[in-house]
């Protein structure tokens, strides 16, 4: 009989540490899953920030924009600055059926801007400045003039944020050089000064801190 005892409360003491586990693996599950949608949508709002700098309208109807241009292989600089012409009426209709407050996936962003820039302005928005500036470098360096644009409009939110004046002033001429919708100093300040107003809110909107000083 005592064995018998023994044996149901081992029993009882197994079953209890097998639902303790189980409980701790659903929470951790559940942790994984909000975080990862956190970043993404982290992901659609800053990077839609980019991409709209450079195809112009709101953050989904940039991507989709800069994503058709970049599925065609070898497209020109002049289609992609063709694109960022465009009005809203010209984009697909679907997409300004679905652009009203919904955010572009990353899948969307990565083609319209490139995947370094996606990572640099989500590492931007974590105040991450080191690999802000190495994603923009990596932007930069590719082939895609697009990419390379997205880069150095990522490099000068970075050094706009971390008052770099010098880098920042050499960044503008690039900016004038691959952006055809933007001429002069005081066109690319302009262009700056809205986005790093976006970022703040854009920070506040996903429970960063809004300035990293």
């Amino acid at each position: 009989m005592t064995n018998y005892f023994m044996f149901i409360n081992q029993l009882k003491r197994t079953v209890i540490a097998s639902v303790i586990f189980v409980g701790s693996l659903n929470l951790i599950s559940c942790a994984n899953t909000a975080e990862g949608a956190g970043t993404g949508a982290l992901a659609g709002a800053a990077g839609g920030l980019v991409s709209g700098l450079i195809w112009g309208g709101d953050p989904l109807e940039s991507a989709a924009r800069g994503a058709a241009v970049g599925a065609a292989s070898g497209a020109a600089v002049g289609a992609v600055q063709d694109a960022k012409q465009s009005s809203a009426k010209e984009a697909p209709q679907q997409t300004t059926e679905n652009s009203s407050g919904q955010l572009p996936s990353k899948e969307q962003l990565i083609a319209a801007i490139g995947e370094p820039a996606v990572d640099g302005i989500v590492a931007l928005a974590k105040c991450d400045y080191s690999s802000a500036l190495s994603k923009a470098k990596l932007s930069k360096a590719a082939s895609e003039p697009h990419y390379q644009e997205a880069g150095v409009w990522l490099e000068a939110l970075s050094y706009a944020e971390t008052g770099d004046v010098d880098k920042l002033n050499a960044s503008y001429a690039e900016i004038i050089k691959l952006d055809k919708q933007v001429s002069n100093v005081l066109e690319a300040q302009t262009e700056l000064s809205e986005s790093l107003s976006k970022l703040k809110q854009i920070r506040l909107e996903h429970n960063l801190p809004e300035s990293c000083s």
